[in-house]
């Protein structure tokens, strides 16, 4: 199987992840009752948009990871160890926040439907366990490192618009601080239109002078 075609499938991965990250960002604060975030988080699980809203945002995540294959695979006979360590770190990154959005499918809908269980969502008590917020601070950790490396590599080379870079790092960094609802949901906006961005050059045949400047 041609190394194109399976970079032009990373292409396709890439466009579908970002489309359904950005469908969850605009959708979250709109469908869901953000008034409720702070002091009944579990009103948010119970309502009937959480599911497949999580759905889509693990469904996103996953490919997202399968299509930066292909960014460093157009990428890796110039990125050299830093970013050979970007792409280890940002695919960590992406396993890390799969792993987070799978309790939000597969967990918190069932800790929700029962009054034995329910104050661990209500209360906060899963978001504030010391485990639980250094995963957490683990994954924003592999999202910085990895992000940095990796952009710093495709800002470097010719085989993807620079800008590209810049865009996916100012997402990835946005999110990953989580300083506020409103900076996340932009950074998932800002990190899809990147891909989107890489996506399309993937589908393009590599210049015979691609490498890095």
């Amino acid at each position: 199987m041609r190394l194109l075609f399976l970079q032009r499938l990373a292409g396709g991965a890439l466009i579908l992840g970002a489309l359904l990250l950005a469908t969850y960002a605009a959708a979250f604060p709109v469908l869901l009752p953000m008034d409720k975030m702070e002091t009944d988080f579990a009103q948010l699980v119970l309502n009937p948009h959480w599911l497949w809203l999580a759905g889509v945002a693990f469904a996103g995540v996953l490919l997202l990871a399968a299509g930066f294959a292909g960014v460093y695979s157009r990428l890796y006979s110039t990125a050299g160890w830093i970013g050979l360590l970007g792409f280890v770190f940002l695919e960590l990154a992406y396993l890390l926040q799969a792993m987070i959005v799978s309790w939000e499918v597969f967990l918190y809908p069932v800790i929700a439907r029962h009054s034995d269980s329910i104050a661990l969502l209500r209360d906060k008590l899963i978001i504030q366990d010391k485990l639980v917020h250094g995963f957490e601070l683990a994954t924003a950790f592999a999202i910085l490192v990895g992000t940095v490396l990796f952009c710093l590599t495709i800002v470097r080379s010719r085989a993807f618009p620079r800008y590209a870079g810049v865009v996916v790092f100012v997402g990835a960094l946005l999110y990953g601080l989580n300083l506020t609802m409103t900076l996340a949901i932009a950074g998932i906006l800002l990190h899809a239109l990147g891909c989107l961005i890489l996506a399309l050059r993937l589908f393009r045949p590599p210049a015979p002078a691609d490498g890095c400047a």
